[in-house]
């Protein structure tokens, strides 16, 4: 069953549900890792506990009243057993709490977001109830929209900036118009240095680093592939969260949030 959201921006009771149920998104990856550690369930009596331990993980969403807010994949999700879940799902499921840390900060649970580059982990959603989220709910405040579309502004700087890295270890040709031509953009180089001057100038980055944006206190041209992995994971993830926060996906459905840059 998809919830039929509203039109305009989630409110704080909309973020409040959508922040409960990554936790529990988040904590079944974890969940279904162990499992994995466990073997297969290769037996009738094995299937048999693998069903009754995803139906005890997933008990709680249930009596909360939240099952109907899941999108159709975290639905499909949920109905697979721990030991059913591919590695490259706990995976995806595992990254998501880095939306879950924007989801916290803008329902004013964090005071800051980590910064760009330090990845979340689990421990942030201690303060996410399991049980009884009815007050936790009604009690949910967002912070101002304009700092949420300011943040939003970051974090799509920061996608784009991985974007633009992708196009380059592809050896993508950048194109440029007579505009560009004439202001001196001629390559992706001159592209990330102009535009890590003026955000910086604009207070949105720290200070570059060689003429690149910092992060992990290097340049980002400088990161490893693994590194570099890492933080174009961190950075769709936060900058979906803020598009959907900020109102950007139809009727509010967290599933078709866009993320173009």
């Amino acid at each position: 069953m998809w919830f039929p959201w509203k039109h305009g921006r989630p409110s704080a009771a909309d973020a409040a549900r959508r922040l409960l149920i990554l936790k529990y998104v988040i904590g079944y990856a974890a969940f279904a890792s162990a499992a994995a550690s466990r073997g297969g369930a290769d037996s009738e009596g094995a299937a048999a506990r693998e069903l009754e331990r995803r139906d005890q993980f997933w008990q709680g969403l249930h009596r909360a009243g939240l099952a109907p807010f899941l999108t159709p994949a975290e639905s499909e999700y949920a109905q697979a057993t721990p030991a059913a879940l591919t590695a490259q799902q706990r995976i995806n499921a595992s990254w998501h709490v880095e939306a879950a840390q924007i989801l916290l900060w803008a329902l004013q649970l964090l005071p800051t977001l980590l910064a760009w580059g330090d990845l979340a982990d689990n421990a942030l959603l201690a303060s996410v109830p399991s049980d009884d989220p009815l007050p936790f709910i009604a009690q949910a405040k967002l912070r101002p929209a304009a700092e949420i579309d300011r943040t939003r502004q970051i974090a799509e700087l920061w996608h784009w900036r991985s974007r633009t890295r992708e196009l380059m270890a592809r050896g993508e040709p950048l194109r440029p118009d007579a505009r560009m031509k004439a202001a001196g953009l001629l390559t992706f180089d001159d592209i990330v240095r102009v535009s890590a001057r003026k955000s910086h100038a604009e207070g949105m980055i720290p200070p570059p680093l060689q003429d690149d944006f910092p992060v992990r206190g290097k340049a980002y041209r400088e990161l490893t592939e693994a590194e570099w992995e890492e933080v174009r994971s961190m950075s769709f993830e936060r900058h979906f969260a803020l598009n959907w926060l900020a109102g950007k996906s139809p009727k509010n459905r967290w599933d078709r949030t866009p993320t173009a840059t």
